[in-house]
């Protein structure tokens, strides 16, 4: 399978207008596909920003002309009924036709609590897949343009039908971090999607997403499998920590891990992170280009088929005409499309 290459727009880190411009820079550098987060609040509450990632996606929609465009990822818990993402999906989809997929995943309490009722509590991962596969089967269903009934636990449909429906079958990538989800991500999904996390975690996740692509009747080797790689570029080392450091939090110990995805309230991650040494995140800072090549070259190694660089380097522009020059055509040439 041809290895592609994408650029993640930071929806938490920079304003609507620049990440458009980013974007366009991105297809112009040559990336294959951007992939932008869809939150409501962000990961951090100083220099924080939450654009709406679909309308972003269709400002870049109208100023490219090639790259494939998503999310990473969208929810339905409580912020969306399924049928709203189906709807803003097709309508993405006829106005760039073959151009768009969905990332789905069981969300974040960021997201879904400001949105909830008074006294509604997080939901248990339980309830948060269910409500996930629920809302996949609701939005495939529409996207077929028939009237839809639908009587699940958690979402309802009565001869619902969407007027616009997609030009072509919108790919859904179905996000995955355990065994449980990567399993449902092979069953129902149309390709996987992950965060890098530690390489060694990734042949029981593919085992377990092999379980679900054998229960679908596919063959894993035609499923992508897409892998965002979280980094800091520049020459001065410091300046990229210090860039990438919005993004530590406090490591897993037993008996005294915080669940971060059940945080609704951006200062209180932020007051989290406040104790963690910046230097947990050096693993992901590069100052040459060669020595992040190598790594996307690691991942690839590990049978990921499409590689997202979520970049957050000091000068992001910079850093994005850089691997625009300097990686992205040895790649191409080594594992892209002859």
């Amino acid at each position: 399978m041809v290895i592609q290459f994408g650029y993640r727009a930071v929806e938490e880190r920079f304003p609507p207008s620049r990440l458009l411009a980013q974007a366009v820079l991105a297809e112009q550098q040559g990336f294959d596909f951007l992939c932008i987060s869809d939150h409501f609040h962000p990961w951090f509450h100083t220099g924080g920003c939450a654009g709406h990632a679909w309308l972003v996606l269709g400002a870049v929609g109208a100023r490219t002309q090639r790259i494939r465009l998503g999310t990473g990822v969208t929810t339905s818990i409580y912020r969306y009924h399924p049928a709203i993402i189906a709807q803003a999906f097709a309508t993405l989809d006829e106005l760039f036709p073959g151009r768009i997929y969905l990332g789905l995943g069981t969300g974040e309490a960021m997201n879904e609590m400001p949105l909830a009722g008074p006294g509604q509590p997080w939901p248990r991962y339980k309830e948060r897949l269910t409500r996930t596969v629920e809302g996949l089967q609701i939005m495939r269903a529409l996207w077929t343009g028939d009237f839809v009934d639908f009587d699940g636990k958690y979402f309802q449909l009565h001869q619902a039908k969407l007027y616009t429906p997609p030009t072509t079958r919108i790919p859904i990538y179905f996000a995955a971090s355990g065994p449980t989800s990567a399993r449902m991500s092979g069953r129902l999904g149309d390709a996987l999607m992950m965060g890098s996390g530690r390489l060694e975690r990734v042949p029981a996740l593919f085992a377990a997403y092999a379980e679900g692509v054998k229960a679908s009747g596919r063959r894993m080797e035609a499923m992508p499998k897409m892998v965002e790689l979280k980094i800091a570029y520049d020459e001065d080392f410091e300046k990229a920590l210090q860039a990438l450091a919005v993004w530590r939090f406090p490591p897993r110990r037993p008996g005294r891990h915080v669940d971060m995805l059940a945080i609704a309230d951006p200062r209180e991650l932020d007051a989290l992170r406040a104790g963690v040494d910046p230097h947990v995140m050096a693993g992901h800072v590069y100052t040459s280009m060669e020595a992040l090549i190598q790594t996307v070259e690691d991942w690839i190694a590990a049978g990921f088929t499409e590689i997202q660089i979520g970049s957050n380097s000091p000068d992001e522009e910079g850093f994005l005409a850089a691997f625009g020059r300097e990686a992205l055509p040895y790649l191409r040439e080594t594992y892209g499309a002859p």
